[in-house]
């Protein structure tokens, strides 16, 4: 099984990450899009698994957020990783407070128990890939020109242990478990502004 942690979206917010992909789309860039249905922000990529450890990864998904309350995160502007020397990845940028890094650090420390490597965490929501030899040029001003857009805001309530099939017409997603987060103690200052 080829597996990966993720915070899946509302189809609201879907939608409007679509609505960005499909207007870069435009552009003369030659670049593998990702699937709206695919749309999400990574919190681990584990790659090939046996699937019989599914069960035990399950479990370390479940030490993990246990004791992490709900929280918002806001996805907002756009770039490239690692930079517009040698583009690769287009991304919207995710904005998140703490429960979002302890989570992601309490995961990773779970997951190296069980022989998966540490790796660095930057938040953000994959759009597309640059093809071998691409030119990114046309994306360029069109990204910049979006650092500062928020394309909305979501209260992430549940995180998905999540199975990658590739097939022909490109990757399917499927959860094979989701944890929900307890629903307590939700506070969203900004909100707090306006009721």
């Amino acid at each position: 099984m080829r597996l990966f942690i993720a915070i899946n979206f509302a189809p609201a917010l879907k939608n409007t990450l679509a609505g960005l992909v499909a207007e870069l789309r435009q552009l003369p860039a030659a670049v593998k899009w990702v699937p709206p249905a695919n749309i999400h922000l990574t919190l681990k990529f584990l790659g090939e698994v046996d699937a019989a450890r599914a069960g035990e990864i399950g479990v370390a998904l479940q030490h993990a957020a246990a004791g992490i309350d709900p929280w918002w995160l806001e996805v907002r502007g756009a770039g490239v990783f690692p930079g517009w020397r040698n583009p690769r990845v287009i991304w919207a940028g995710v904005e998140a407070a703490a429960p979002l890094y302890n989570l992601q650090r309490r995961l990773s420390e779970e997951l190296r128990s069980l022989g998966f490597a540490a790796d660095s965490f930057t938040p953000h929501v994959t759009l597309g890939r640059l093809r071998p030899g691409g030119v990114a040029g046309a994306l360029k001003p069109r990204l910049e020109g979006l650092a500062g857009v928020s394309w909305g805001r979501e209260r992430v309530t549940a995180v998905d242990l999540m199975e990658s099939r590739l097939t022909p017409g490109g990757a399917v997603y499927r959860p094979v478990l989701t944890v929900s987060l307890p629903t307590s103690h939700i506070s969203d200052p900004k909100e707090e502004k306006y009721t």
